[in-house]
């Protein structure tokens, strides 16, 4: 009995969704659809009701951007532009669905939910593709995401405030907060610390390169890098901190044309100084505060450091099936109320904590190809457009490919410890989706341009 309440409430918080998302549509497809872009990238962070079946922040992608998709075939600018990486979208799309054939049928259901949740992610790459027309949509993305970093910090407020326990807004089950992690790490807002770690690592060069092309708001953008660090301090990650590190000195040396040696000078004092206070901080006035104990007490044995000593066992099981690997998702044992007794024998029951690991794992040899050209088409991409940008007119726009060249490694290298293809971490495949797409809308913004700039 209390199993079908379950499912009739699962049910239930879809079809609310569904209902609200069509509203939405309705509305995205009028002349307010570019504002519920931006509502949308503001929210990404945060899923206020989730199920089994997917989150709201999911079917309201895919209906607004159906919206967008609609607009665009309205206005044929879908038929003047052609928009970039299609068919390596649809090769990793069809490599899914070859994984998804030869795993067994036992988790069909599961692979065929997650096809719905990781197709959300093209969708919302491709609206932010679409969502760029000029120049100044740039500056109304930048701010979009500066108010969402603000909401992530006053999230992790709450989280810090509340320390261990549960907490949720109105006592509402859907509205809950991320729990803290009980080994003194705080979480955020993302269900992985090491995710929340390359989040404030990733949206600080973002509030950097905004503060250094613009000059706006940077009293208030130096305090926001300020709670970012500390934040980053109190998840604990050793790896995004030394990731941050890394971003520090590639934002440098890539800047040194706009900000001159004096700005380098004074860009490390005042790093140095904003990351002692705040580690200072959260060291001494809060729980969460084993960065540096973890720091030095890292042990490394070959080349797996002590926190992933399964990796071995998952490249045990990736010989068992290299070509097309187990399945395009990790199904774990806590997924299901009762474990079927046809469980494989060959399937691991944990994440390995590397996103490589993770391809070869779950699609094989043919995945990982499949990923590696879309990962080197993009970055190809970016340096088509590293010469049209760096000297642009528009302030925000300059040197718009090489930050994108920036963030793009730094989250290849940072996935090495983490991965994050994992199914509860669609909030964070929405950000990155909707910031690779507003990168790659770079060329069309230059190409609208120049047309404008010859009328």
């Amino acid at each position: 009995m209390l199993s079908f309440l379950d499912s009739t409430s699962h049910v239930a918080q879809l079809l609310l969704a569904i209902s609200f998302a069509i509203a939405l549509f309705v509305t995205a497809f009028s002349k307010y659809g570019r504002i519920l872009f931006l509502a949308i990238v503001v929210m990404i962070p945060f899923q206020p009701i989730t199920s089994k079946y997917g989150t709201i922040n999911m079917v309201v992608v895919w209906l607004v951007g159906a919206s967008f998709l609609l607009n665009s075939f309205r206005t044929r600018s879908v038929r003047r532009e052609a928009p970039p990486l299609v068919w390596q979208f649809g090769l990793l799309i069809f490599v899914f669905l070859m994984s998804a054939a030869l795993a067994p049928t036992l988790f069909w259901k599961k692979y065929f939910i997650h096809l719905i949740l990781i197709g959300s992610n093209v969708v919302l790459f491709y609206m932010s593709y679409w969502y760029f027309r000029r120049e100044a949509d740039l500056e109304s993305f930048f701010q979009a995401m500066i108010v969402s970093n603000v909401l992530v910090v006053l999230y992790t407020a709450v989280q810090l405030a509340s320390g261990y326990g549960k907490f949720s807004l109105g006592g509402i089950q859907e509205l809950a907060f991320v729990q803290n992690r009980a080994d003194q790490r705080l979480s955020g807002p993302f269900m992985a610390v090491g995710i929340t770690a390359e989040y404030l690592v990733l949206q600080s060069l973002l509030l950097v390169h905004y503060l250094v092309q613009t000059g706006k708001f940077r009293r208030f953008g130096l305090l926001l890098l300020f709670t970012n660090f500390a934040i980053l301090v109190g998840t604990g990650n050793r790896g995004g901190f030394l990731i941050s590190i890394m971003a520090l000195f590639l934002f440098l040396y890539n800047y040194r044309r706009y900000i001159g040696s004096r700005g380098i000078a004074m860009a490390l004092v005042v790093f140095l100084v904003l990351g002692s206070v705040a580690s200072l901080l959260m060291v001494k006035y809060t729980d969460f505060n084993v960065l540096y104990t973890r720091l030095s007490g890292t042990e490394i044995e070959g080349i797996t450091p002590d926190s992933r000593k399964g990796w071995s066992f998952v490249v045990e099981r990736i010989t068992d099936r290299p070509v097309l690997g187990h399945g395009p998702r990790i199904v774990r044992m806590e997924e299901y109320e009762r474990v079927p007794r046809s469980w494989p024998d060959d399937f691991i029951n944990f994440y390995p904590h590397s996103l490589y690991l993770y391809i070869l794992y779950t699609t094989g040899i043919i995945g990982l190809i499949a990923y590696g050209i879309w990962a080197v088409s993009y970055w190809l991409y970016l340096c088509g457009l590293r010469k049209r940008w760096d000297d642009s007119k528009f302030q925000l726009a300059r040197g718009m490919p090489t930050l994108g060249m920036i963030i793009f490694f730094l989250f290849l290298i940072d996935q090495f410890k983490v991965e994050f293809l994992r199914h509860y971490l669609l909030d964070y495949q929405h950000y990155l989706a909707a910031l690779f797409g507003m990168f790659a809308a770079l060329g069309k913004i230059d190409s609208a341009s120049r047309q404008t700039s010859s009328v």
